[in-house]
């Protein structure tokens, strides 16, 4: 019962983070702006080097422009993994729903771009399969994560939008 409750409990954080998103181009969401100390200063930065683009690939159009974007949501998460700040449920859920976000947008995509999505989308993955494979304290509802590495995903989201800009 506990574990249902808790299932829903992030489904429906999920769902909620998701419709926050909304269609605000490169404005940063309320979702994002409390993840770290420096998630807005790079969310800005990002913002502006993605917003200007035009990208050919619908893919590589909802990674960088859409909902938020996902780069940018992509960068304060590994920040908030390195900095061992995913410890609950709230922390756990934008991470959660950004893997699920960047897994459906490389289902689409074309073969390079996939790749390069899935490896961004490692220590997110790696995060999800940690707190399913136990690392939820379901008592206290505290996350102990190991030692995830987001290099990987850094260097990938680098080349990633080298590719999309073509």
């Amino acid at each position: 019962m506990k574990r249902t409750t808790l299932i829903a409990a992030v489904m429906t954080l999920g769902l909620t983070l998701g419709a926050c998103g909304g269609d605000e181009g490169d404005a940063p969401n309320g979702d994002d702006a409390g993840a770290t100390q420096d998630g807005s200063a790079a969310t800005g930065e990002m913002g502006d080097e993605t917003g200007a683009g035009s990208y050919a690939d619908p893919a590589c159009e909802e990674f960088f422009t859409e909902g938020g974007p996902l780069a940018d949501r992509a960068e304060a998460a590994r920040e908030a993994i390195e900095n061992g700040e995913i410890v609950d449920l709230p922390t756990y859920g934008e991470v959660n729903l950004l893997e699920q976000r960047i897994s459906a947008a490389a289902q689409d995509a074309p073969e390079e771009i996939a790749s390069l999505l899935e490896q961004v989308n490692q220590p997110f993955t790696e995060t999800v399969d940690a707190v399913n494979g136990g690392a939820l304290d379901e008592e206290s509802g505290e996350i102990t994560l190991p030692e995830i590495d987001v290099q990987g995903s850094a260097d990938a989201q680098a080349e990633l939008e080298q590719v999309c800009q073509g």
